[in-house]
């Protein structure tokens, strides 16, 4: 990365924190483009170098931020999904409260921010992040459960993929006012429905 190329990326970020930071004490549509550029210390030319509109600016930081819990958080005994191939059926189950806790927990923190994109989410295109849960989780694990014909596949993504959001999404819309354990056992129950979350621990 050349010096042009990380000042360009460095703006970015500097502008996706903002966003967080007056999210915290304001409603997205209170939030212009000077707000965002007093706060990033950024001029509006460099803003619009970046983004068409704040509904750019904040589809990016959504999926930078699920980028970061992908990238940062840590788990007791992870499943190493770099090595899925040495790794038996049982091992790649990733709906259970090992997984999911730390998931909810990072939900309810960013609350307000996964709020505003859920009620927007009509105006962005289909998540970058779901397409990489796809590519290196799902299809990866169904394969390890014996489950390859694309067709199947494809409609086991979307049901494991918007029937957990669904959850979510009404979690977060009642302010995440719901025990986390609570979410936990429903998405476990919903998913494996023979077995609690505490069996599945």
């Amino acid at each position: 990365m050349n010096r042009s190329e990380s000042k360009f990326n460095n703006s970015a970020s500097k502008m996706r924190r903002a966003l967080l930071t007056l999210l915290e004490n304001n409603e997205f549509a209170d939030i212009n483009i000077m707000d965002i550029c007093k706060a990033a210390g950024v001029n509006r030319s460099t803003f619009y170098a970046h983004y068409d509109n704040t509904y750019d600016l904040l589809k990016e930081a959504h999926e930078s931020l699920i980028q970061t819990f992908f990238n940062e958080c840590t788990f007791d005994d992870p499943v190493d999904l770099k090595n899925m191939s040495a790794l038996s059926a049982e091992d790649l189950n990733l709906i259970s409260p090992k997984y999911l806790l730390p998931y909810l927990q990072f939900i309810k923190k960013h609350k307000r921010l996964f709020k505003i994109y859920n009620d927007n989410a009509h105006s962005f295109e289909v998540s970058k992040m779901d397409d990489y849960m796809i590519e290196n989780l799902f299809v990866p694990i169904l394969a390890k459960h014996g489950v390859t014909d694309k067709k199947l596949v494809y409609y086991m993504e979307k049901y494991f993929l918007k029937g957990i959001d669904a959850i979510i999404n009404e979690w977060v819309r009642n302010d995440c006012e719901d025990d986390i354990l609570f979410i936990c056992e429903i998405i476990i129950i919903c998913v494996r429905p023979t077995m609690s979350g505490r069996e599945a621990e």
